[in-house]
């Protein structure tokens, strides 16, 4: 783990438990913390069965949001696992339906930004190396430029005499 994220981890997570063992006292914080670990858990494998039992059973499935799904769950599983009161809260909103809807949604979006910038970045890179086309001129630049006024009058005047 790097220490950029190291030592905040620890510093926050030794403060949530100093704060929790100053409301329980230090022996109920560790059994807060064992219990929170291991329901966590537990409620992690109840919503992926249930999850995966609601598409097996259900005819739409969005594969997406399935994922999104899984993939939140077991992030939120492995943060109730990492030791905690701080992550295990996080983790638990990761794993509760109501929540994992909202941080999904949010996810989804940012995701699909970063989707969106990285194939313009990549469409500008590739563009500029190509052989850059040059379709030239519609005019000669040695004939005279006729005004729109010219060409108001000419049609005003038109003759079918003109075109033989």
């Amino acid at each position: 783990m790097p220490l950029i994220i190291a030592i905040p981890y620890f510093l926050i997570e030794a403060l949530a438990f100093w704060g929790v063992s100053q409301l329980i006292g230090v022996g109920w914080a560790l059994v807060a913390l064992f219990l929170t670990f291991f329901g966590g858990l537990v409620l992690a494998a109840f919503e992926m069965k249930r999850i995966g039992r609601v598409a097996l059973h259900q005819q739409k499935v969005n594969p997406g949001r399935l994922a999104g799904d899984y993939g939140l769950l077991a992030a939120g599983a492995i943060l109730v696992a990492l030791p905690g009161f701080v992550t295990t809260v996080l983790g638990l909103l990761f794993i509760l339906s109501p929540t994992r809807a909202l941080v999904r949604g949010m996810l989804a979006k940012k995701l699909r930004v970063k989707v969106e910038n990285l194939g313009m970045k990549g469409f500008e890179q590739a563009n500029r190396y190509r052989e850059q086309a040059s379709y030239g001129s519609f005019m000669d630049p040695n004939k005279p430029v006729i005004d729109e006024e010219e060409i108001h009058d000419w049609s005003e005047n038109v003759k079918p005499e003109d075109f033989k």
